[in-house]
């Protein structure tokens, strides 16, 4: 049988909690503080049963001894992951940022080499409050040495880059040819070997996929040496008045691996991380360890961080190569106009580094030595030969060198011919000149007859 006056002390006991829990915090009975708790919670029982009493006793101290566990409060974004609030513009690498990033250093993104990544612009606020002369911007992407490296020194390790690649159109940074990209941007054009441009609308989101090709160990002959960090930057430009004015920077570190080197990459660093067991912030700590503890699995996307600086020119990488195409297909070449010697005012910036400091790429010198003939020749009553250096491998280019060399005009060269070693007399024609005489000593002998002049190269 139940208790009468025990069933009036649960009644109480639940009034009691029902009163503390849903009345206005002003009138509860427990205050914020450990002491003034302790303090009310032996008042309240005072006038309480026994049981009820102790029962409350146990509620207090559960409440005092988990009173940082039970409350929860949001944590503080990392500072690194978002760009500031007076940022205008805000750029995203669609590749998860890496864990480890010392202290001040901008966000580090790993990509593999030749993988396409979605970069994406677009400006907080809807394009609304810019200062702009129009609602359309140039921006520059671009890949990047630190800006603690010269320019000279920059050039020459995209120089070596360069002079081991396959062919001498490598690029370093590539374009997708996909529907997406031209359906948010316009005009796109490859800028430098490094950089590539486009316009796009600041009201609307811009979405373009780029691919590195270089490796982070590119620039370097040595084997086991650490990689060189480059940089993602994105430079936009004010181009409505007819010039080109610098508004925005942005950066992010990029390190490019190959053979899918970048999720092992965040692999190693994930479970480097587990065995550290870092522990989770406090509040003086301002979120620092709580952003190396939650990795990258809630960041799929790497911010790039505003730079202040927008002074310093970046160095572009403009072979001494031809090639054409330097437009992208869907695009329409910029027009010409009032501002065109504007138009380009970064590629014009840097042209200077590479005329100073760039020789031709080991590449193309290949292709030119190909290209090239040179004949040592003397005559009978000479002992010293003569270099025919010919401008084109051909016999007109043969007979263009000798009428220089020798004073007469090309036109009264009425024969050439090729006497080989075994006796044999023949024309010397394109195909001879360009595969069979290269480097190559010849006995000249020259006969005029009727006012035209008969040349044999005697082979030695």
């Amino acid at each position: 049988m139940m208790r009468v006056n025990g069933d009036d002390d649960s009644v109480a006991a639940l009034s009691f909690l029902y009163d503390y829990y849903m009345g206005p915090k002003e009138k509860r009975i427990l205050s914020s503080s450990t002491g003034g708790r302790n303090d009310q919670g032996k008042r309240a029982s005072a006038g309480t049963p026994g049981h009820l009493s102790a029962f409350l006793k146990i509620q207090t101290a559960k409440s005092l001894l988990f009173p940082d566990i039970l409350k929860t409060s949001p944590e503080p974004p990392c500072p690194e992951d978002y760009p500031s609030p007076k940022s205008d513009f805000e750029y995203t690498l669609g590749s998860p940022k890496a864990i480890h990033i010392k202290s001040g250093e901008s966000p580090m993104a790993y990509l593999n080499k030749g993988q396409f990544y979605p970069v994406t612009l677009r400006t907080p606020a809807g394009g609304k409050g810019l200062a702009l002369s129009s609602n359309k911007v140039k921006s520059v992407v671009m890949v990047v040495f630190d800006n603690e490296k010269v320019p000279a020194e920059q050039l020459r390790f995209w120089r070596h880059w360069h002079s081991r690649q396959p062919t001498a159109k490598q690029r370093v940074i590539d374009v997708a040819d996909c529907k997406e990209n031209f359906n948010t941007v316009q005009h796109i054009e490859e800028v430098a070997y490094n950089a590539l441009s486009f316009m796009w609308n600041v009201n609307e989101e811009a979405k373009v996929f780029i691919g590195v090709n270089c490796l982070s160990t590119d620039f370097s002959s040595q084997k086991g040496v650490k990689g060189v960090p480059l940089n993602l930057q994105i430079d936009t430009y004010d181009c409505g008045s007819g010039t080109e004015h610098l508004v925005h920077r942005a950066v992010c570190q990029i390190k490019i691996f190959c053979d899918k080197g970048a999720e092992r990459k965040m692999r190693d660093d994930e479970r480097k991380q587990f065995r550290r067991k870092v522990k989770c912030p406090d509040s003086s700590n301002n979120g620092i360890k709580g952003c190396l503890l939650s990795g990258f699995r809630g960041n799929e996307t790497t911010y790039l961080r505003p730079e202040a600086d927008l002074e310093t020119p970046p160095v572009l990488f403009i072979p001494n190569v031809h090639f054409s195409g330097l437009q992208r297909p869907g695009g329409a070449v910029p027009s010409a106009g009032h501002g065109s010697s504007n138009r380009l005012p970064l590629k014009r910036t840097c042209l200077p580094f590479a005329e100073e400091f760039e020789p031709l790429p080991s590449k193309q010198a290949k292709e030119d030595d190909l290209q090239r003939v040179l004949l040592y020749v003397r005559r009978e009553t000479e002992e010293v030969f003569d270099a025919l250096m010919l401008k084109t491998p051909d016999l007109k280019g043969l007979r263009n060198a000798i009428s220089e060399k020798y004073g007469f005009p090309e036109e009264n060269i009425y024969k050439v011919y090729k006497k080989c070693k075994r006796g044999i007399l023949v024309n010397m024609d394109n195909n001879i000149i360009q595969h069979y005489s290269n480097h190559v000593a010849f006995l000249l002998d020259m006969g005029e007859l009727d006012g035209k002049i008969q040349i044999i190269l005697k082979e030695l």
